[in-house]
């Protein structure tokens, strides 16, 4: 199918002949929208679907918001509830195309069918884990995915957003106080610790991400699979400087939690300075960059310190997760954590921090009335810092009398070698007789993969090694089994296996209609489905036994255990159902009220949709 017939249908194309594709308001007399000033139609070149695209029977394509990363978002007006939606398209450009004659599909680029894949897998499952947590405050709504025209859309209602970015502008000095800031952060806050408890790091927060609805509250949007947040991953990074983390950037290191809290100190920053953050790359070769003292002096002395330690550039100096952020930004005591890894490749972790010295997972209790913390001690193996802050001077002395002692004892051996002190009568030799310590083995079970590997003791007791399968019971990363069940002991050294979730399977649901429903039944339970058989009435002469229709529909990609239904036709009826009269096409009426405002200050950047174009990624 060529681009041209995708938009072969005379409702949707029709409607947008009349109507804006950005924000679907109604042209009324000439092209010019009266709402957000936009001229002429949304002609978007291939690869990029075009305006009047309908997608799932009721949505119609409009402009192209943003594209990159892991796809594109396009504004779309939903036929059936009258009212503008976002679909986010699942396109990662890296490794993929769509070709003139073949708009339907994706073509993949040679060689990179795995991460294609992978990247579905990926953007599915982030997606459906959106879908059940539409009851957080400030998360974006996700209603549904969508398998169409060879890929995935997600469907995003609209609640009348601007991002924060433009949101700013309307504010003198493009800034707020933290009175008025600290109502609607906090929330966003929670919101990004729920998402981090279910293993979603989001990677991309920034002020055109964060998005602003009528009410004033802040909602988190712009999401993307993690191949998209790292520019050492196998798809086009897709980063905001300045408040993307360094561990973003470099191909040793992994985002996590601490990677959110750096972007959120960011935008903290940008909301109470007016300041773009200097980018964390540049931070990194030389940190100049300050607070300015008059927001500084009208700001509580633990929300400036709270910031500093959400703001460092070196993850293990970082904040750990949002809760410590929050509990800093309040002035309330907290468990102070210390980041156990700070090097990673982007597959396997190495472990050690910049510095090349262990890290383990202390924490410390910190009380912000009396600044004092209250250290817990060190594990033996853990170098103190008191023996490594030695300074070159002393560290010089040292090594040069060590030098003579070596010398001295070299040469006192050799004299009495040579007069035969330590030449000794035949005898036997006496082994060293080895000793084998015992452990018990602790519970792994529940716990991530990444901090089981960051415990140095465990790694000196057993041989640690890690088998990932798809599990629908325990989150990504987090290990749901192992070989050897807690509280035996083990010798030391011995192999203790343990199995790392990969999360639910992600499986594509096959085409059975026509089979026996027996043989189509056991082909999807053999998948991994759960099945669901209906008998359907046959008055249409269908073959008796046969599938005539599965839900949800062939090629739609689900999670293993998930429900199928089938509906199978029953005996021929004898006589035929009572015919309804026709219905009349339903009449395609916008709505043109919402609950945004056009900023005036927005005419230096090209009209109030400016910021639109980066809702969401």
């Amino acid at each position: 199918m060529k681009f041209s017939e995708l938009t072969d249908h005379s409702v949707f194309s029709d409607f947008l002949n009349r109507h804006c594709p950005v924000c679907m308001c109604e042209l009324g007399e000439g092209d010019v929208c009266p709402r957000c000033f936009r001229s002429g139609s949304a002609q978007q070149a291939p690869p990029f679907l075009p305006a009047g695209c309908p997608v799932g029977g009721r949505y119609i394509i409009g402009a192209l918001l943003s594209g990159g990363g892991d796809g594109n978002t396009y504004a779309a007006f939903d036929a059936d509830t009258q009212e503008r939606v976002f679909l986010r398209e699942f396109f990662p450009d890296a490794v993929c195309m769509r070709e003139e004659d073949a708009a339907d599909r994706l073509t993949v680029i040679s060689g990179c069918e795995t991460v294609f894949e992978q990247s579905r897998a990926d953007f599915c499952r982030l997606w459906n884990r959106l879908i059940g947590l539409r009851g957080l405050s400030s998360l974006i709504s996700v209603r549904q995915l969508i398998t169409e025209l060879g890929t995935v859309f997600a469907v995003i209602e609209d609640r009348g957003f601007t991002t924060l970015d433009e949101y700013l502008m309307t504010k003198p000095g493009e800034r707020m106080d933290w009175d008025a800031l600290r109502p609607v952060l906090l929330p966003l806050l929670s919101t990004a610790e729920a998402l981090h408890s279910t293993g979603i790091i989001h990677g991309g927060i920034s002020p055109k991400t964060i998005l602003v609805s009528g009410d004033g509250k802040l909602y988190l949007g712009g999401f993307c699979i993690e191949r998209a947040r790292c520019a050492a991953a196998d798809l086009n990074a897709l980063l905001y400087d300045g408040y993307a983390a360094s561990e973003q950037y470099g191909v040793r290191q992994k985002p996590g939690t601490w990677t959110d809290v750096y972007a959120l100190a960011a935008v903290t920053y940008r909301c109470l300075t007016g300041r773009e953050p200097v980018p964390a790359t540049a931070r990194a070769m030389r940190d100049d960059m300050v607070i300015p003292a008059d927001v500084a002096g009208a700001l509580p002395q633990n929300v400036i310190e709270a910031i500093i330690d959400a703001f460092q550039v070196k993850p293990e100096n970082r904040s750990v997760d949002v809760g410590e952020y929050r509990a800093g930004l309040m002035g309330q005591s907290y468990k102070k954590k210390v980041l156990p890894l700070s090097r990673y490749s982007y597959n396997e972790v190495s472990y050690v921090n910049q510095d090349k010295k262990p890290y383990v997972a202390e924490s410390t209790y910190f009380q912000p009335e009396t600044g004092e913390t209250e250290e817990k001690k060190q594990p033996p193996h853990v170098v103190p810092a008191a023996e490594e802050d030695d300074g070159p001077g002393r560290k010089g002395l040292i090594a040069f009398f060590a030098g003579l002692a070596l010398i001295a004892v070299a040469v006192g051996a050799y004299l009495l070698i040579d007069a035969g002190v330590f030449r000794k009568k035949t005898e036997t030799p006496t082994q060293p007789v080895a000793t084998v310590g015992y452990y018990s083995v602790p519970e792994l079970v529940g716990k991530s993969e990444v901090s089981v590997k960051s415990d140095v003791g465990l790694r000196e007791q057993f041989t640690l090694n890690y088998v990932k399968e798809y599990s629908r019971y325990a989150q990504e990363g987090y290990i749901f089994a192992q070989s050897v069940a807690a509280g035996q002991t083990l010798a030391g050294g011995s192999e203790l296996v343990l199995y790392v979730s990969l999360g639910p399977r992600i499986i594509s649901v096959p085409d059975v209609v026509g089979l026996e429903g027996e043989a189509a039944k056991a082909q999807l339970e053999q998948l991994g489905f759960v099945v669901t058989v209906n008998e359907k009435e046959n008055y249409n002469g269908g073959t008796p036994g046969r599938v005539a229709s599965v839900s949800p529909l062939p090629d739609t990609l689900l999670e293993e255990g998930e429900t199928v239904f089938l509906s199978v036709w029953g005996q021929p009826m004898t006589s035929a159902p009572t015919t309804l009269p026709p219905q009349s096409a339903p009449q395609y009426v916008p709505q043109t009220t919402y609950a945004y405002q056009t900023p005036s200050t927005t005419a230096r950047r090209g009209g109030s949709i400016f910021d639109l174009f980066n809702l969401f990624g």
